[in-house]
């Protein structure tokens, strides 16, 4: 068998055009931002994840380990490592919930809020790079678009 496929065989394959794919492009915007904010990060002690914990814990206040999974995308074991570390550089605290003592709340700390109003600067920032060059009309077009298709895949 031959291992070098004759131009005909080439031609009968279908052509991966994988800048077509919102998929591929999705994948590769994410990768290339974490890589940017994490070394905007890096002098804060910062982690992507952490980072979006604290963005969470900021947003919606209180939240149990779960829902921080949900918001700061993360599985639970990652989580539970990213929140020991946080808690040992003072930026979160761990309360018992008081409608269901099972759950711990996870809330951010005077530091933690601190360490918000750091950050959050830099990330403004890298979002505002990121839509660069892209009218309001088109950044409210791209929102609702990704929306509608973060919908579409929850449904599958």
């Amino acid at each position: 068998m031959n291992a070098v496929q004759s131009p005909a065989a080439e031609l009968s394959r279908p052509v991966a055009r994988l800048d077509s794919m919102p998929s591929f492009m999705l994948n590769h915007i994410v990768h290339r931002y974490h890589q940017v904010l994490q070394g905007r990060m890096r002098p804060a002690g910062i982690s992507a994840l952490k980072m979006r914990i604290i963005i969470s814990l900021q947003t919606f206040g209180s939240l149990t380990v779960t829902e921080l999974c949900i918001w700061a995308i993360a599985e639970q074991p990652t989580m539970s490592r990213a929140l020991d570390s946080l808690e040992a550089q003072g930026l979160i605290a761990r309360q018992p919930s008081e409608t269901d003592n099972r759950l711990r709340l996870i809330n951010l700390t005077l530091a933690g809020e601190g360490m918000f109003d750091r950050i959050y600067p830099e990330i403004t920032r890298v979002n505002d790079s990121l839509v660069q060059g892209l009218s309001a009309d088109q950044r409210e077009v791209l929102t609702a678009s990704l929306r509608r298709m973060l919908v579409n895949l929850q449904a599958v």
